[in-house]
């Protein structure tokens, strides 16, 4: 059914809004069937909806004026919307999101009730010496371990330059993060690349073993996701039996001893698990730590996202605990692109409160940052994203824009398919060289 015209009164109040906004006012395209008028006028509707919830939410525009770069992106966005596809539009309304400067404030790409999400049947991550298939859906399995050469006509790293700014990130190193996951997607192969059809999509690949060739793949309906994935072992055929960091990912938290008087401690969610609180795990910790006193502890956060940032203080005290106690004692924090959000806050306070040496790359956030997961749903099309509502200042005054690493690695794709894990190598030889 068509959308009914506004009667003259509704008209009119309609167009000073979108003057206000910059947006052109709704009104018949005389050259539009009914269902495409009616579809431009319920994404112009969105679009407008958006923009007045960042106004009203958002934790800096609620007190300022929208930025004007979102206000002339709206409004280009506004005027394609009868010549671009719904699931592009998805990516442009990241775009909007974008200008927000955190992380937080998000698009996401599948989950609208009105657009059916189609992507490539394959998975990608951003490694040291370029971009890589590493997952697949059943019956694409050969590609894993495939370099992405192209998408479409245009060489992968154009087609990353241009998706980084518009993408939502609290710091430049956020992209690395969320860039490749989203690039699997038709409306951002649409959007960033040149020569991606709607039907058949045209990879440039490497495969590992073999010759560079192009290959088409017709797009599938995204499977159910909750957002990012993380990183899984290597499905490479032939790949040795996974590293320690990878083997238990889906688990909040746990811990191992490892030779040479080292804990190993994978924190993975600021949440509680199923079976054990994270307070409980502290407790835990701490009888371990105090029980067996080792040289080293090795905190890895690198699969953490974030969670309850209020279930923290019983194991960042468990951790100083140690530290007081254990005068020779050592804590290594490995960071990476994924650790994001209460995982920030947790990195800001072992970088405040602790002496830990923090290895790997750098997060994708920063010590202070506007964050909170605050949920918006578009009436029209029911895309779904969230607003940022809330300022974390877990170092008062701190400026940075991440936290360096002491000890730097980016993972390499060779490491990464022979399932090796080269930053706790290079940790264990520091903790050893140090004793």
């Amino acid at each position: 059914m068509p959308t009914p015209l506004p009667s003259a009164p509704r008209a009119w109040l309609g167009l000073v809004f979108a003057l206000a906004l910059g947006l052109p006012a709704l009104s018949p395209a005389h050259s539009q069937s009914p269902v495409d008028s009616a579809r431009v006028a319920g994404w112009r509707s969105d679009i407008r909806y958006y923009l007045d919830q960042m106004k009203r939410q958002h934790y800096v525009y609620k007190s300022r004026p929208l930025p004007a770069g979102l206000i002339l992106a709206a409004n280009r966005l506004s005027q394609n919307v009868p010549r671009y596809g719904d699931e592009r539009i998805l990516a442009e309304f990241e775009h909007l999101a974008s200008f927000a400067g955190d992380g937080h404030t998000y698009m996401l790409p599948f989950g609208s009730r009105r657009v059916t999400a189609h992507m490539v049947p394959l998975r990608f991550f951003l490694f040291s010496d370029g971009m890589y298939v590493i997952d697949a859906l059943p019956g694409y399995e050969k590609w894993i371990g495939s370099r992405v050469i192209k998408v479409g006509d245009t060489p992968t790293d154009v087609v990353v330059d241009r998706m980084r700014p518009t993408l939502s990130t609290d710091n430049r190193f956020g992209y690395l993060w969320v860039a490749p996951p989203l690039l699997s997607f038709r409306g951002y192969m649409e959007n960033f690349a040149d020569s991606v059809g709607a039907d058949s999509i045209a990879l440039t690949l490497k495969p590992a073993k073999g010759k560079q060739l192009r290959v088409r793949f017709a797009p599938v309906v995204a499977p159910p996701m909750r957002g990012i994935p993380k990183l899984l072992p290597s499905r490479l055929e032939g790949s040795q039996s996974a590293p320690i960091y990878l083997t238990n990912v889906s688990q909040n938290f746990w811990m191992k001893p490892l030779a040479d008087d080292v804990l190993y401690v994978q924190f993975n969610q600021v949440m509680d698990s199923p079976a054990e609180s994270l307070a409980t795990f502290a407790q835990r910790l701490d009888k371990t730590l105090t029980d067996t006193n080792p040289r080293t502890v090795i905190v890895d956060v690198r699969h953490n996202n974030g969670g309850n940032l209020g279930l923290l203080p019983p194991l960042l005290a468990a951790l100083r605990k140690y530290e007081s106690a254990r005068r020779y004692g050592r804590i290594y924090v490995l960071m990476g692109r994924n650790t994001f959000s209460a995982a920030q806050v947790f990195l800001g306070q072992m970088d405040r409160y602790t002496h830990a040496i923090f290895a790997g790359e750098p997060s994708s956030s920063k010590p202070n940052f506007v964050g909170e997961e605050s949920e918006v749903m578009l009436p029209w099309s029911g895309a779904i994203g969230s607003i940022s509502n809330r300022y974390h200042e877990t170092i008062p005054g701190d400026t940075r824009e991440w936290i360096e690493p002491d000890l730097k690695l980016v993972l390499g794709s060779a490491d990464y398919f022979a399932n090796r894990d080269p930053l706790l190598e290079k940790v264990l030889a520091d903790a050893k060289r140090k004793r």
